[in-house]
């Protein structure tokens, strides 16, 4: 036998191996054990080993008497030998030595004996406080891992004859405080990680790594200094130098490294960047984040030609950026958040290619130059809380290719009317910002009108359009603003997603809205009408909404109104309809109902046929305890035949919004959503609806005494059910508001379910629902049902 693998990992249980297992094998060249048990001790292991593979070794040592001159390969990772016996002289052929993760080793084998190593991986030896002296004999070795290592405190007095070493890995040996005096002799070293140690000072002879390309020295928190040999870096790439809080300058030299691609001086006590660093023509990223002490940067900066990524967030006395900015042609990411800029230079807006930049929380900026007009490539800005800008340049609107602007918590007043050009605007986040007005609104909201008619807003206008913004997804305007409504025309926008109205305490209604949007209206304490178009609503909190009209009543009406329009338009696929609001009682229409989270309900044989088209479902749930401000959720488990079909969930808490009191959440799923497309012809006698409330964080279920499911509903929903529930809505002649009815006309004729052209979507589209009183009126418009 000439090869044995053993691997109690796939067999569940540790092998038992027994002490004198290999005594007769003399011809075994392959041994791999994972795991392997030796309850009784090893007596010996065969001398013609070629390779060794035994992970978890259990015992403290090798035998004695093993001395293997043809090994190729030691393998020991996560064992618990302590020491090499010095009976084992000579392994000549020995290449490779993996011991990472023997927690009890102690010392290192004697390599005098091993003139052919060529890789040496001790990461995690956390008792090793030495590497042997005759590592400098290994003149083939090109890999020396020692990582981890938290107890080494000498690595060598001489490093000089390892001729071939590559990749030398000492980070987080952190009692370690100084390297080897003759590094330079490393000649074909190309990688050095000391991330983590202790060492005060590099010694001047690294300037002779001419091959060198990657120095990591992270959080190497003693380091007082570079020395100016590394000038010599001739093939240097990367620098990483981040969180070296000792370190307070840069060597001139630095400028000298002509292939150095990156730089990351992030947490570092540098006041300023030597004027040489314009000559790093290849320099791609440089980050000197959270450099606390930077003062200035140099005007050399501009000679950066290839910087791509500069980051000098939380620079906090940085007070200025050089006019030089801007012949940094290819820039395309520049964050200066947390700095102390006053203002922007006006070259700025020569940076074509720049593609994001962030000015977060720059209490000192005042204003943007007009020249960010010519920011052609940028998509992303954010000047989210500069509490000091009040205005915009109009020259913004030139920014066509922007996706996503944030001025939460700025202190703008007025918007220019220019933003309705930003025909690819995604994302608009207005939290908070304490300087809006009424007024600044109608300037943003009908940049159309302005730009066509260079006039200011007629009079009788509230408030106006958004339906220059095609490509909004996303709309964040909630807090500390005055809006009592918002326009009609944001219907129009058919690509929105997500519209945030949290808090906006005057909001009083909601027009129609885009088709698949999700609309938290969270905390709008004012609300009392909604559009009963199909989409997502969370309305936690929203107690005048269901003043005078029950939140049963307003959920069944939007729920009708959803699956009217799911059926007629199947081109525009919302499979799901969720809504949350104030509430304690379950509609009647809930045919199946049970107190507490758990509801069965009894499927008759043939169930499922062509007409079934889904379930809606409901809990009252109410919060026992005030829960911290972070995201839980809500979830209803399918259960058939003993087997989870699937999860139907719904986040709350956090940005939605803590409930007071008792809530109710609706929800509806079209039998072709969620992940049961293929399951539900399978399911006989029964189903389980299961409610849970989930921690968004961890996945884990909430305890009852924090929150709880008081009682549930459930229906399954069939073609008839929706004519029935309609002409159910029609009796309830108390509504004083009415049901919005959708029209089939309307509905055939609706831009979004026919793919309208854009053109066809820059002008505004006529209304697509008519109100109807709940009355004998209504009858006259069934038909179009």
């Amino acid at each position: 036998m000439e090869g044995i693998v053993l691997d109690s990992t796939e067999l569940g249980v540790k092998v038992r191996v027994n002490a004198k297992s290999f005594s007769m094998m003399n011809r075994l060249r392959y041994l791999v054990i994972k795991n392997g048990n030796l309850p009784n001790g090893l007596e010996c292991l065969p001398n013609s080993l070629r390779i060794l593979n035994w992970t978890g070794y259990p015992l403290k040592s090798l035998p004695s008497d093993f001395n293997p001159e043809k090994l190729l390969e030691l393998n020991m990772c996560h064992s618990c030998i302590e020491h090499f016996p010095l009976e084992i002289e000579s392994l000549y052929n020995l290449k490779t030595v993996k011991l990472s993760n023997s927690l009890n080793l102690i010392n290192t084998p004697n390599f005098k004996g091993m003139p052919h190593l060529e890789l040496l991986f001790l990461e995690g030896c956390t008792r090793l406080y030495e590497v042997d002296p005759g590592i400098e004999v290994l003149e083939k070795l090109t890999v020396l891992n020692l990582k981890d290592c938290k107890n080494l405190v000498h690595f060598a007095s001489s490093v000089s004859g390892l001729k071939s070493l590559k990749f030398l890995n000492l980070s987080g040996c952190s009692k370690l405080k100084k390297l080897p005096n003759d590094m330079g002799h490393l000649e074909s070293l190309e990688e050095l990680h000391v991330n983590g140690t202790s060492i005060r000072e590099l010694p001047s002879s690294i300037g002779r790594l001419e091959r060198l390309l990657l120095l990591e020295m992270e959080d190497c928190k003693d380091l007082m200094c570079l020395p100016i040999s590394v000038g010599g870096l001739k093939s240097l790439k990367i620098v990483n130098i981040y969180g070296c809080s000792k370190l307070n300058n840069l060597p001139e030299e630095l400028g000298c490294l002509a292939c150095l691609e990156e730089v990351d001086a992030s947490g570092t006590s540098i006041q300023e960047l030597p004027c040489s660093i314009g000559m790093l023509e290849g320099l791609v990223s440089m980050s000197l984040r959270d450099c606390k002490h930077l003062v200035c940067l140099p005007s050399s900066v501009g000679g950066l030609k290839s910087l791509k990524y500069l980051n000098l967030s939380g620079c906090l006395k940085l007070d200025k950026l050089p006019e030089e900015l801007g012949h940094i042609a290819h820039l395309e990411e520049v964050d200066a958040s947390e700095t102390s800029i006053r203002e922007l230079p006006c070259s700025i807006g020569m940076l074509e290619g720049l593609v994001s930049m962030s000015l977060r929380d720059c209490k000192h900026l005042v204003c943007l130059p007009g020249s960010v007009g010519g920011l052609k490539s940028l998509k992303y800005l954010n000047l989210s809380g500069c509490s000091k800008i009040d205005k915009l340049p109009d020259e913004l609107g030139l920014v066509a290719c922007l996706e996503k602007f944030d001025v939460s918590g700025s202190g703008i007043r007025e918007v220019p009317s220019s933003i309705g050009l930003l025909k690819n605007l995604k994302e608009l986040s207005l939290v908070g910002c304490k300087g809006q007005s009424p007024k600044s609104w109608n300037m943003m909201l009908n940049p159309f009108q302005l730009l066509r008619k260079r006039s200011r807003i007629p009079a009788g206008l509230s408030l106006a359009s958004l339906s220059g913004l095609h490509s909004l997804t996303k709309l964040i305007i909630f807090e500390q603003n005055q809006f009592v409504r918002l326009p009609e025309s944001i219907g129009q926008l058919s690509r929105l997603e997500w519209l945030h109205l949290d808090s906006c305490c005057k909001l009083q209604t909601l027009p129609e809205l885009p088709t698949r949007s999700w609309v938290n209206i969270s905390n709008c304490i004012s609300l009392d009408t909604l559009s009963n178009r199909m989409g997502k609503f969370m309305g936690v909190n929203c107690f005048k909404m269901v003043e005078n009209e029950s939140c049963k009543s307003t959920e069944l009406s939007l729920l009708t109104c959803y699956m009217k329009f799911q059926y007629r338009n199947y081109s525009v696929h919302c499979p799901e309809f969720h809504f949350v609001a104030p509430g304690d009682e379950i509609p009647e229409w809930y045919n199946h109902q049970s107190v507490g989270s758990l509801i069965t309900v009894a499927l008759h044989p043939g169930w499922f046929t062509n007409k079934w088209r889904g379930f809606a479902g409901c809990a009252v749930f109410r919060l026992v305890k005030q829960l911290p401000p972070r995201e839980w959720s809500i979830g209803c488990v399918l259960i058939a035949n003993g087997i989870s079909l699937g999860h139907i969930g719904l986040a709350i808490g956090g940005q939605w919004g803590q409930p007071v009191l008792d809530h109710i959440w609706f929800f509806y799923v079209n039998r072709d959503g969620g992940h049961y497309n293929n399951e539900w012809q399978d399911i006989y006698h029964q189903l389980q609806f299961s409610f849970q409330f989930y921690d968004f964080e961890n996945g884990q279920m909430m305890n009852e005494e924090l929150v709880q499911v008081k009682k549930c509903g459930v229906r399954m929903v069939y073609e008839e059910d929706v004519e029935e529930l309609w002409q159910t809505l029609l009796k309830q002649r108390n509504t004083k508001r009415g049901l919005q009815h959708y029209d089939d006309d309307d509905a055939t004729s609706s831009r979004t379910a026919t793919g309208a052209s854009q053109e066809e979507e820059e002008e505004p589209h006529p209304k697509r629902f008519k109100r109807l009183e709940l009355d004998g009126a209504g009858a006259s418009d069934q038909k179009h049902d």
